[in-house]
């Protein structure tokens, strides 16, 4: 088996998935260390998702779940 980074960077077949307890302190923190996020933090029903590519350009999504209604 051999890994290779992705030749299209808008295209992807798989990608990384990271949750994390608070995803607005991550962005900001990350984001002050020099990462370039694709996107910001954005709500998505039950979670809030941004998008980061490490540096071979494999697609990451850092996500938060949000409480969901009693």
């Amino acid at each position: 088996m051999t890994l290779s980074t992705p030749p299209d960077p808008n295209q992807t077949s798989a990608f990384l998935n990271i949750r994390v307890a608070d995803i607005a302190t991550v962005y900001r923190e990350c984001s002050a260390k020099g990462a370039h996020f694709l996107t910001e933090p954005k709500a998505h029903g039950r979670e809030i998702r941004a998008y980061i590519r490490d540096p071979d350009g494999h697609l990451i999504e850092v996500g938060q779940a949000t409480p969901t209604p009693d």
